[in-house]
């Protein structure tokens, strides 16, 4: 240990002690050397009360105690945690054996006590301290252990950086619960996420059969032969045409009626949904534009029901963590869901609940700012056909066609979800531009005479600020206000 450190901590000892009329304890925190050598602390009374100092031990390590009587005992409250040893008469080794407390009273020749010392054991953070600094020189962490407790203090630059020296505290304490992370962000970074959800689905149904039915009666009107045939649609479950083009003729005593039916239907939908959130580094956000939807749930004895609401709609919750080198690590979830009568569910008194179509994605990816990632894709196709007729007749020739029925869906699907992140930061206000900006609502003259719903306009210079240009039309990748 170098003399000059030696002469700080006995001058800090020299100077509690000549405090007279003090009962309070004086913390002496320990200092080895370089080497790791023990520290040294000397004590004088000069008749004054006895006091208790505090020294602060780490465990496996030694301090020397000079006093200035020769001692005759001393007496340890706790050798498991810490030992004193007499060396000579006036020179005292002090042991850090174990994590704990431990109090050492040391006593003359004539039994009055010399020094009333209260010492506190913990692990050693030296080592930690100094990986620290060499890992991530540009925090300034210092790690403290209390009671088997690791206590981190100080700046770091971004959350990974506190969160990589929180997961090395854990790891030299042996277990991640006894590290109390009290590290302060120097500036944490703002993400705003864009999120693309698109969707395009085609659907095509196809349907052709021919009915038939023949009936004959005699005199008193009772019938004596029929015959006929149905469409039973296998896949579709029904005509979706409505009706179909029939004909007949009926006599007296007999009836034929056939009924042609044809349908075809091409379907196209596009799901566009572009949801956008900002986040602070390490914190969460999430972001809902939708509604809710009432469920039962339960009916007391009095036939009150409760309902729980449920959410539908675009949402996205995500939590960024900035990392070096501009990078961004997201954990995030993202849906779109919308109220369908598919799969809806209806009680016995005719209440209908109904049912969600969901496109859903939770994942957790690391990229740059600025860059995109498909998260999530899906191509789905379902082809569906039947073919119903009469056994027997339908293997004809030509007039087999008339005994048959086919029912064809076809139905195709493709899904992708496209993140992008973005590092950002707070703007002046009049940077910002909105789609009500240069928008006003047609008057009843131009809506009745023009057809027109809106109107836009530009803003004058006169109404911005002098060192600010007017701003233009609102321009965005995606709207859909026209002009």
């Amino acid at each position: 240990m170098s003399q000059s450190k030696i002469r700080a901590v006995s001058g800090l000892l020299i100077a509690g002690a000549m405090l007279v009329g003090s009962a309070g304890a004086e913390p002496v925190p320990y200092k080895a050397g370089a080497s790791g050598a023990s520290a040294q602390m000397s004590v004088q009374t000069q008749n004054s009360p006895v006091r208790t100092q505090v020294l602060n031990l780490p465990k496996g390590r030694s301090a020397v105690i000079d006093l200035p009587v020769d001692a005759a005992d001393v007496f340890v409250s706790n050798p498991a945690a810490a030992d004193a040893v007499l060396r000579t008469p006036r020179r005292i080794f002090v042991l850090g054996v174990a994590a704990g407390q431990s109090d050492a009273i040391f006593f003359d020749g004539t039994g009055r006590q010399i020094l009333n010392l209260s010492i506190r054991v913990d692990a050693p953070t030296e080592q930690l301290t100094d990986t620290i600094h060499r890992l991530y020189p540009q925090s300034k962490v210092e790690a403290q252990s209390v009671n088997g407790f690791i206590i981190l203090s100080g700046v770091v630059a971004n959350a990974a950086e506190a969160e990589a020296i929180s997961r090395l505290a854990g790891a030299f304490a042996g277990k991640p619960e006894n590290v109390v992370n009290t590290l302060a962000i120097a500036g944490k970074d703002q993400v705003t996420l864009k999120v693309r959800i698109i969707e395009v689905e085609r659907s095509t149904i196809k349907q052709l059969g021919l009915s038939a039915d023949i009936t004959s009666v005699n005199e008193s009107g009772k019938i004596t032969y029929g015959a006929g045939r149905a469409n039973t649609w296998g896949t579709n479950g029904s005509f979706q045409g409505g009706k179909g083009l029939c004909f007949g003729e009926n006599s007296a005593r007999q009836s034929a009626t056939a009924c042609l039916q044809a349908f075809e239907r091409v379907g196209l939908v596009r799901t566009l949904a572009e949801p956008n959130l900002t986040a602070v580094s390490g914190e969460a956000a999430k972001f809902l534009a939708g509604g809710e939807f009432p469920v039962p749930v339960a009916q007391d004895n009095q036939g009150r029901v409760t309902v729980e609401f449920k959410p539908f709609g675009v949402g996205l919750g995500f939590t960024p963590v900035v990392l070096s080198g501009g990078r961004i690590s997201l954990r995030l979830s993202t849906e779109v869901s919308e109220l369908t009568n598919t799969g809806a569910y209806t009680n016995s008194t005719g209440l209908t609940l109904p049912a969600l179509t969901v496109r859903r994605a939770e994942s957790t990816v690391e990229m740059q700012s600025g860059s995109s990632l498909m998260i999530a894709g899906l191509l789905k196709s379902d082809y569906r056909q039947t073919i119903d007729s009469l056994p027997g007749v339908t293997n004809l020739p030509v007039l087999g066609s008339l005994f048959r029925s086919r029912d064809f869906q076809n139905e195709e699907s493709e899904l992708v979800i496209i993140v992008t992140p973005y590092i950002v930061s707070a703007n002046d206000p009049d940077a910002f531009q909105t789609p009500a900006d240069n928008l006003l609502i047609a008057s009843d003259p131009e809506a009745v005479f023009l057809g027109r719903l809106n109107r836009s306009y530009k803003q004058k210079r006169g109404d911005t600020a002098p060192d600010q240009v007017a701003a233009g039309p609102y321009q965005a990748p995606i709207g859909y206000v026209i002009e």
